[in-house]
Order: structure tokens, then sequence, then C-alpha cells
């Protein structure tokens, strides 16, 4: 159990939520970071970059997250069941290295609907003294929402900072590697964090009980009613749901547009308008829902391209802020027929965002998990991780997607029976089988050849431990014996 003082504040949640990172620092003495320093020269100039194996090959790593500075930030952030990611990466920026490009990390080849809700997010880890001739990661507070940025407009901030400044930042943020005009060499180790329940109360050191901009505002985009929607899910009260209700909209403001404004910006060209525009409609409650799911229909090509904001998939953010006075509406656009049929990925995904209160809808969404497109079986499988309820029916259908012919479909299979936790027992002979998924791998196969594969075997254990009764244990324990990593051993010292 974290100690309350290494949670987060108030002030810092607000600063998480609107700019889509923190920054923090840890106090280890500087002859642990030198010793981190020191063995990644030596690993990387003898063994290259470790990629996954980065915390067994260079143990202290894991002390790193071990720490309460670094444990109080992710449980604020994603409860205290987190789980890392298999994936972790070393970047090691040389000097004369130039400016990387601005990008938002992808899913290892694979693109999901990205989340606004915290169900995610990395830390960028330094192990030495990074000043601003060395190459530091670059990021442009506030762009985690939004599909576009305006690398020359918007203000980007360089990560710089002693050795063991961490950078606790959104998944989807605009970020890039900038040149290294120094002489020194930099790294910075990139974990992922993943959240195992949606919160049912504030799981930081929470005194405000609504939404206030920060105090330190950088000069971001203004998403305020999305902002007010996070800070409320993340308070344990996820969307508008009670609005019918007659209790009061959201601290926030449309701006004085009427309904047919809204939903004119909602489908206009300019993304943050179309944002803003489907988190006010959504702030209207029920009285939201008909123009949301109107703008389903606007189901181009574009609909789930990754690389550019949809209608489509703004009006599913925007239903899923709802909440649970969406369901029924979101069921029913399960039966209707779409120019691009991948649209019923996005309606999973809002079901699995408003969470168990969507469960009436899990009959519909079964079927769903035999479609064709993988975009929508992997979306129908993440929704049920989320909505949970009830197991007898979630559970068997996520360990037969264990069996998926698509690894990410596999993969977010696994996350969810991870997140659904001991109510999972049923699943175990399925992951049972997903701990061998990776022998699939050719040994020598080319750089990502697996498309992901290789994480099945690892979400898959991470869901045994979650599972944690003797029969998931039985299983998982004799799989991490095969699996040990021994530190020391290196091509200069096979012995």
């Amino acid at each position: 159990m974290i100690n309350s003082a290494h949670l987060l504040t108030d002030e810092q949640m607000a600063q998480f939520i609107a700019h889509g990172f923190l920054q923090l620092q840890t106090n280890f003495s500087e002859p642990f970071h030198q010793s981190v320093l020191r063995k990644m020269n030596e690993v990387y100039a003898s063994e290259g970059n470790l990629g996954n194996n980065l915390v067994p090959r260079i143990p202290e790593i894991q002390d790193f997250f071990d720490h309460p500075t670094v444990k109080g930030a992710l449980t604020s952030i994603l409860g205290p069941n987190y789980i890392m990611h298999a994936h972790r990466h070393g970047h090691y920026n040389r000097p004369g290295t130039s400016d990387g490009g601005w990008h938002k990390d992808n899913y290892w080849g694979n693109e999901k609907t990205r989340n606004h809700v915290p169900w995610s997010a990395m830390i960028f880890y330094y192990p030495q003294d990074v000043t601003a001739d060395m190459g530091p990661t670059d990021i442009i507070p506030g762009s985690q929402n939004r599909y576009h940025a305006d690398t020359a407009a918007e203000g980007n901030l360089p990560v710089i900072g002693k050795a063991g400044t961490m950078a606790l930042i959104s998944y989807d943020i605009w970020h890039r590697a900038t040149a290294n005009t120094s002489a020194n060499a930099r790294y910075m180790l990139k974990f992922l964090f993943f959240r195992m329940e949606a919160p049912k109360g504030p799981e930081w050191n929470n005194r405000r009980t609504v939404w206030q901009t920060p105090s330190d505002m950088l000069p971001v985009k203004d998403n305020t009613l999305l902002w007010n929607h996070v800070w409320n899910w993340m308070s344990g009260s996820p969307g508008w749901k009670d609005r019918a209700a007659g209790q009061a909209a959201p601290a926030a403001s449309t701006d004085g547009k009427s309904d047919a404004e809204l939903q004119t910006a909602l489908t206009g060209a300019d993304e943050n308008e179309a944002l803003n525009a489907a988190y006010a409609l959504a702030a209207l409650g029920e009285k939201g829902i008909p123009a949301l799911i109107a703008g389903l229909e606007h189901s181009g090509p574009g609909a789930t391209d990754p690389l550019s904001f949809s209608v489509t998939r703004l009006c599913a953010h925007g239903l899923a802020a709802i909440g649970a006075a969406a369901v029924p509406a979101l069921t029913e656009a399960l039966a209707r027929p779409y120019a691009n049929k991948d649209v019923l990925g996005q309606i999973a995904f809002a079901l699995g965002e408003i969470g168990e209160a969507a469960s009436s809808a899990v009959p519909e969404l079964l079927p769903l998990l035999k479609d064709d497109s993988v975009f929508i079986r992997q979306h129908v499988a993440e929704a049920l991780g989320t909505i949970r309820q009830p197991v007898s029916l979630t559970v068997p259908a996520l360990s037969e997607a264990l069996e998926d012919r698509d690894p990410y479909v596999r993969f977010t299979a696994g996350l969810a029976l991870a997140r659904i936790g001991p109510e999972a027992g049923a699943a175990v002979p399925a992951l049972k089988r997903a701990l061998r998924q990776d022998d699939v791998v050719p040994l020598l196969s080319a750089p990502k050849a697996d498309q992901g594969t290789r994480y099945v075997s690892a979400i898959a254990a991470a869901a045994l431990q979650r599972i944690r009764t003797d029969e998931a244990l039985d299983v998982l324990l004799p799989y991490l014996q095969t699996a040990r990593w021994c530190p020391a051993t290196s091509k200069a010292s096979t012995f």
C-alpha cells in the first residue's frame, strides 16, 4: 500500500489531465544513476539496444519503478493495481543525431481508438543529467487528445533535468527526439503501464470536488469539457449519466452555441472545435444522444483512419461520456449498416468506455468477435474487459478470442481477462495455451515480423497473476521458472 504522501495532488492531477504530462524527480543517490548509466554504456557498446529485456539485464531499473515517487504517481493516474507492459525501449540519442519526427506512438504496428480517459500511461526515465543540447524528448503539451498537431504553431517543451528525472505522460501525446548537438550521448528509457479497472473514487490526494484549471496552465488548446469529463471519471463519477435526473451540468461552457451550431462544429474541418462540440453535446445528457448517434453515420473511409480525426470517433467519445443513458442507443446502433462497417468497432469502444453499466449490450457484442474485421474484433475484446459483466458470457468469449488469428486481438483478449481478474478463473486453460503463443515467432525473424505476437505470452502471464487462484499460479510459476533471465550473462560472459 503506497503512503498517501507520495500520491499526486489535485494540482498535479489537473496538470496531467490538461497538459498530458507531469515531470517528477526521484531522490535516488547519484551513485545509483551512475550505476545504471555505466551498465547502459557497457551493454550498448557490446550488445546493442536491449529493447524489451532492459529490466532483467539491468535490474536497477526495476528499483527505479519501485520508488515511492514513481509508484505514487502511477497509482494516482492508473489505480493501485496497474501493470507494466512487456514492451519497453531504451532510446539512445548519439551526439550529432538530428531531430526525430513528430509522432504519436502506435501500438507496435497496430492502431486502435485512443482513450481520452487514462487506461494507460508512459514514463520516460533519464538515468543521466539531460540538458537542452543533448537531444531531449520534446512534447507538445495538450496534444494527447488530437490526431493532428500544428507542430510549427503549438508550443513544444523539452523534457530536461537531473539524473532521475521522469516524465509521466499520456501514451497519446505528440512527441519527438530533438537534435543532439552536445558531445554526450543521451539515454531515455520508455515504459508503458496499463490501468486494470475503472476508478470507483479518487486515487490521488483529492481535496477538490470539481474540475479546476491548473494554476500553472500552459498555453494549450482549450478542451475544458473534456478535462471536466476526465476529472469526473477519475473521481469515480463516469460521464454525465445523472443529468436527466436533474443534476447540475458540468462546470464548463459551450460558448453559447445552439444545438444546431454544435452539430455543425462536430462535422467541421477544425479538429479541436469538433472535439469540443462532441463533449458539449455529451454535456447535454440524453438530449445530446440523437446528434451523436447521427454522427456515427459519417462513416466514410476515414472513419477509423489512425492518422486523422473522424466525426465517427468523436461521436463515440461523446456517447461514452454521457454514460449509461447512451447504452440503449448504442446497442441499437450495432444493428445498423454503415458505409464503413468498422464503425461497429467505434460503437464497441464507446460501450467499453461506459463500463459495467453497458453490460446489457454484451449479447449484441459477442457475435462481432467473429467478424472478419480485425478492427472490430479488437475493440469488442477490449470492451468486454472493461464491461466485465456478466462473466458467464465475457470470460468464455475472451478465452476463445485468445485463439484469434490476429495477434493484436489475442493480446487485447489477454488484457481484457487481466482486467476482469479473479472472476476470470475459467480462462486459465486458454491462458496456459496462450503462454506459448510466442513459439510461432521465428527465432531470427525480421524486425516486427511477429506483428506483436511476442506480447501475447506476456499479457497471458499478467492475466494469470491477476486471477491468482491455485490453478492459475500452478500454470504461471513453472512458466516463469522456464523464462528465468540471468542478468549477468552476456556475449562476454556465458557461464
